[in-house]
């Protein structure tokens, strides 16, 4: 019997340390309930890769400090085994409970790998693998530094001092773009629109890397080196109170996947009129506590929406924030380095989206919609409607 039990140990052994990362159910990155976040940012400079990441934990009771992180390079997604990385990691120094920051660098190679960082609880010893590409091809080549360290997160708030840093010494060109971008198209629309690959500025500045300002104008900032070159990095300007809505005229936007057309233009012509407003909502759900839950739960999910998904524009507006928006936390989340799979077990819906990466945004992925989502889209906007969802 002890053979045995040996035998199926060691079986199991060898199928943990043989499971590629495409095999991988990643759906916690987008989960809120989870106990801990690894936010990882990739900064290509000269001749080396700079890691900015943050480690975060949702509630007071759990310290950072009961969370370990070990490092491993994979040469693929497909890959059944990494090496352990044993560059020296820098810990910024931080009174926060919940929160650590930190930075970790790599010389420059040939081809692209994958970087897995894996956090796991000192107590408990579960554990979470959090993935980024290293791509010598990879367009992000400055940051944005906060009062408390650098930022992960591809926005700043209105009016809060932030200093910008380039890879290098040279000027650094800021091109401003006031433009309100449209929401994603349903996953059975024919065509999605794109941005162009490089949109004409509202205005341009220029400034020295490391200089520190406050940005009065909110929208999207792109920052470059060199102007002719497809590389830089962007970031938006945001309201205080980003990433919820909390304002009536503020509303009315994210509600264009659950209202017709007529019904959306009578909540934007409400403005910040809120009997208007409510009146509209109520005539949608037809009773007040559908009303009050209705709002209640759809604006949590814009919120986790622009959490999760922001890039050159609100994280609602794009394709991955509309179906978490509308659908929710998948059930099942597959990376295979260019794509990201999700499957909802309810509904038997499967999205996949495939990165699109831009001078915006290197992560931005595109939904490839088909007309089979028809039918699961509408049942689904039916059952928010009547306050079901």
């Amino acid at each position: 019997m002890r053979i045995k039990l040996t035998f199926f140990f060691l079986l199991a052994c060898v199928a943990s340390f043989s499971q590629t990362l495409s095999s991988l159910n990643l759906n916690y990155i987008y989960d809120p309930q989870q106990e801990v976040l690894l936010q990882i940012e990739a900064i290509r400079g000269k001749d080396q890769f700079i890691i900015q990441f943050q480690l975060q934990t949702n509630s007071e009771q759990n310290s950072v400090d009961n969370y370990t992180i070990t490092w491993e390079r994979w040469e693929s997604f497909n890959a059944r085994q990494g090496h352990a990385i044993e560059q020296s990691i820098l810990d910024f120094p931080s009174n926060q409970k919940m929160k650590k920051l930190g930075k970790i660098i790599f010389p420059m190679t040939d081809k692209a790998w994958e970087l897995v960082a894996k956090v796991t609880n000192s107590t408990t010893l579960k554990s979470w693998n959090f993935i980024q590409t290293i791509d010598p091809k990879y367009p992000v080549v400055g940051f944005v530094e906060g009062t408390e360290g650098f930022i992960v997160k591809p926005y700043i708030t209105k009016f809060k001092p932030a200093s910008i840093y380039g890879s290098g010494a040279k000027p650094l060109h800021v091109d401003y773009h006031k433009t309100i971008f449209d929401a994603a198209s349903p996953p059975f629309a024919e065509k999605q629109a794109k941005p162009d690959r490089f949109m004409f500025p509202d205005s341009v500045f220029t400034l020295q890397s490391g200089d520190k300002l406050s940005f009065k104008k909110e929208g999207l900032y792109l920052v470059q080196e060199d102007t002719l070159a497809p590389e830089g990095f962007s970031f938006r300007v945001v309201k205080e109170s980003f990433p919820k809505f909390t304002k009536i005229e503020d509303l009315a936007a994210p509600l264009i996947f659950v209202c017709t057309k007529e019904e959306h233009d009578q909540l934007l012509d409400a403005k910040d009129d809120k009997a208007k407003f409510d009146k509209v909502i109520l005539d949608i759900t037809k009773d007040k506590d559908r009303a009050k839950n209705f709002m209640r739960s759809y604006f949590r999910r814009v919120e986790l929406a622009n959490t999760y998904f922001s890039s050159y524009k609100e994280g609602w507006k794009t394709d991955r924030g509309m179906i978490y928006l509308i659908f929710g936390l998948p059930d099942e989340v597959s990376k295979t380095g260019q794509k990201e799979i999700w499957y909802y077990k309810t509904s038997r819906a499967r999205f996949t989206f495939v990165k699109a990466g831009s001078v915006y945004d290197a992560d931005q992925y595109t939904l490839v919609r088909d007309n089979n989502f028809t039918e699961v889209w509408f049942s689904t906007i039916d059952l928010w409607r009547k306050s079901r969802y």
